[in-house]
């Protein structure tokens, strides 16, 4: 039994080495790659294809959430965990409208990463107590976007991770029915998606709706 693949992405080689050793010893783990960067991590996530990428937030060359984002769309079905010092808000929205499963505080139990690891696997999401419920609520598009002050139409809307896909489809161009085909929904459901969209960032126009969402880090 190969056990969970996992690939290890920090620029740290102690942390990269100090992370191997220990999910080694794990029967049902096997790293099947390191990476110092992220360029590094984004081919070897396309070269292997792993289960599970640890994926540090902070590496020299782009920040992780980028990262994350580019690996997704070279290894879709990679369960990426942010592995972090920081507790930002912003970084956390960020990773996880980039698609990352998990974020963890690095100062994390090797035990408890372990679990999350298994959970990832398993279709889970896990986020590090530390992290608070409203910067959860944020980040995943089930409270509302930050306030009045930044534009938004309605108190209490929020884009939903559907609403997220749409946009990154407008940037690439797309018409509704290419957004449609891409995302399994009707033309027509995704301009009533789009509707709501423009209502919640305040803006109507489609490449406006592509600018706001840049603006506010949502892509």
């Amino acid at each position: 039994m190969p056990g969970i693949r996992i690939v290890v992405v920090d620029d740290h080689e102690v942390v990269r080495h100090g992370l191997r050793q220990s999910l080694e010893l794990e029967p049902d783990m096997v790293v099947i790659g390191e990476a110092r960067t992220g360029e590094e991590a984004v081919q070897v996530a396309q070269e292997t294809q792993p289960d599970v990428m640890l994926l540090d937030v902070r590496l020299a060359d782009t920040d992780g959430p980028e990262v994350c984002r580019r690996v997704l769309a070279t290894s879709p079905q990679t369960a990426v965990v942010m592995l972090t010092n920081y507790l930002q808000d912003g970084l956390v929205f960020r990773s996880l409208i980039a698609g990352a499963k998990g974020y963890v505080i690095k100062d994390v139990e090797l035990a408890e990463l372990k679990k999350m690891i298994r959970a990832v696997y398993r279709g889970d999401a896990v986020l590090d107590p530390k992290v608070t419920n409203k910067v959860i609520s944020t980040a995943t598009g089930r409270g509302r976007l930050p306030s009045a002050k930044e534009g938004v139409a309605k108190q209490g809307a929020w884009l939903s991770e559907t609403d997220i896909a749409i946009i990154r489809c407008l940037s690439e161009g797309m018409t509704n029915k290419e957004i449609g085909l891409r995302i399994h929904l009707s033309p027509h459901t995704v301009k009533d998606h789009l509707e709501k969209i423009g209502a919640v960032l305040g803006v109507r126009v489609r490449t406006k709706i592509v600018a706001e969402a840049l603006r506010r880090g949502l892509i």
